[in-house]
């Protein structure tokens, strides 16, 4: 077994590391032989260096491989997940579990909370009272064989070593490079162990990865380390300069994935769910995915699996849609006839998180009332003095300070670009 400090040294001088070496010092990760000062020199020395795919794939499965794999039963295939890099308004998980569901694919779904200025699943589900996320994996697994579809939070059983790792990114300044994003994603979703993943890397001002070039390189890597540990995967890259669907916050986004599940909701959100769904159906051997799709939300099919979903996890969407709205809301007005883009992404999540709809600490208490309602899809014609949107508030002051902010950000009369900007398959 290599020493640490030899493994240190030969990554800090743009030496290739062996599978074994770096197996070696994840195990010390996951059992504490390998202190956090090492761990934080390792993350410093592979993000100024890199790490070449073999290295990320190595990386990537001695996380997996540092705490539970989950084993499912052959005869529950096809398997399949969906991971998104994050953004503003991004219910998709939501809608998209449910009516991969309705069409013959098994969705185990492990997700997290809300991060910086993007939303969480998580805390989304948690505003339908009595949805339960912290079930055990064996409960997980029995959902997943009774129902088609489960979705809970990360248990420390899964991927430990990246809990480590992921803590000490955000405090080395480490977190944007790709290697180890991959690592850490693609560990977890391994560990879950599905046969299928789909991926929805945003790119923006409200994304993690700034630029197009930077998502696309992500998506790439993210397929191509999954394709070497035997899973089948495509992913999306899909913009993130504006909100996506009309809602941002999470009772409010819960609302909203229900009205797409009826058939009812945004054209974005919607699109952008069906075609994350075709890649898992295209990659199951499912020729005519999208067709089934619109057709399971037009017949209320995805809704009755999303319905069975959340009884079986203690939920009660009849409580949810009886819910109060926020008890401030303010109206944004046009202030001129013209072509409306819409607000800037950045600036509503960062808006919704200072309302209280996110955190700005591990232990902050989530306000699942507040947020962004848009009347207008982004990209619209308006007239002058129509309602673009409106904002929900707990306090009138922190209310009139969002819609302040949120109206600076309007953008006007330039081309929009649309949502789904690059599809990677292997």
């Amino acid at each position: 077994m290599a020493a640490v400090t030899d493994i240190l040294r030969a990554k800090r001088d743009s030496k290739s590391l062996s599978s074994t070496e770096i197996y070696s010092f994840v195990s010390g990760i996951a059992d504490g032989s390998v202190t956090d000062y090492q761990a934080s020199a390792f993350l410093m020395a592979a993000y100024i260096n890199g790490m070449s795919q073999d290295e990320t794939y190595a990386l990537t499965m001695a996380m997996r491989d540092s705490g539970t794999v989950v084993q499912w039963d052959r005869s529950l295939s096809p398997l399949a997940d969906k991971h998104s890099t994050g953004g503003v308004g991004d219910k998709m998980s939501l809608i998209l579990a449910p009516l991969a569901a309705s069409i013959g694919i098994r969705v185990p779904m492990i997700s997290g909370r809300g991060l910086g200025h993007t939303g969480g699943t998580l805390d989304k589900l948690e505003s339908i009272p009595g949805f339960r996320v912290d079930l055990t994996l064996e409960q997980f697994q029995k959902q997943v064989a009774d129902t088609g579809v489960c979705m809970i939070g990360q248990t420390g059983q899964l991927a430990p070593a990246d809990g480590v790792l992921y803590s000490l990114r955000d405090a080395t300044s480490t977190v944007t490079s790709i290697p180890l994003i991959t690592a850490s994603i693609l560990s977890k979703k391994l560990a879950e162990n599905p046969d299928i993943l789909v991926f929805d890397v945003k790119c923006g001002t409200g994304a993690f990865m700034q630029t197009r070039e930077d998502a696309l390189i992500l998506a790439q890597n993210l397929v191509s380390i999954s394709e070497m540990s035997g899973k089948k995967a495509s992913a999306l890259v899909t913009s993130m300069n504006y909100p996506i669907g009309l809602s941002a916050g999470n009772t409010l986004e819960v609302q909203e994935s229900l009205d797409i599940l009826r058939g009812r909701g945004p054209a974005d959100a919607t699109e952008l769910t069906i075609a994350l769904v075709e890649e898992m159906a295209l990659l199951a051997g499912i020729s005519n995915g999208s067709e089934l799709c619109r057709k399971n939300l037009a017949s209320g099919k995805a809704m009755d699996v999303f319905t069975e979903m959340v009884e079986a996890q203690g939920g009660d969407i009849a409580a949810f849609e009886a819910l109060p709205l926020a008890p401030v809301q303010i109206d944004i007005r046009a202030p001129r006839t013209g072509y409306w883009c819409g607000p800037d992404a950045l600036v509503v999540g960062n808006a919704v998180r200072k309302l209280g709809g996110g955190r700005y600490r591990v232990d902050d208490v989530v306000d699942p009332l507040v947020g962004w309602q848009q009347e207008v899809p982004c990209g619209a014609p308006v007239e002058d003095g129509q309602i673009l949107g409106r904002v929900h508030a707990s306090d009138r002051r922190a209310a009139e300070e969002a819609v302040r902010v949120i109206s600076s950000s309007f953008r006007w009369d330039s081309p929009t670009e649309p949502v789904i900007l690059e599809v990677i398959h292997s």
